[in-house]
């Protein structure tokens, strides 16, 4: 896979990020997670802290892509949940643990 370290639309997406967190729109974060999930499937190998390929260790790429996929729907689900319906889901109440403990 082709790396696009110095490419244009990496930078952009880094200022996307930095304003994103910035003015608190997630969905944007949630975004960028699901197309890891999507880049990681395609190629084959995702990246967290080294490359994990599919061939080479199945259970570890799979884990990275469902969570990478899980958290980018989350993010983008609640984020515009809460924008367009004034609704917010506590992931705590959908598993039934609070790791807060209230």
């Amino acid at each position: 896979m082709k790396h696009l370290t110095n490419h244009p639309v990496t930078w952009l997406t880094v200022i996307a990020l930095i304003f994103a967190t910035l003015f608190g729109h997630y969905w944007i974060w949630g975004s960028l997670f699901l197309w890891w999930s999507y880049t990681s499937f395609v190629a084959g190998e995702a990246f967290i802290g080294d490359i994990v390929n599919v061939q080479e260790n199945p259970p570890l790429f799979w884990t990275v892509t469902v969570m990478w996929f899980s958290l980018g729907t989350y993010y983008v689900v609640q984020d515009l949940a809460w924008r367009l319906f004034g609704v917010y889901f506590d992931i705590s109440q959908l598993v039934g643990v609070n790791p807060y403990g209230f």
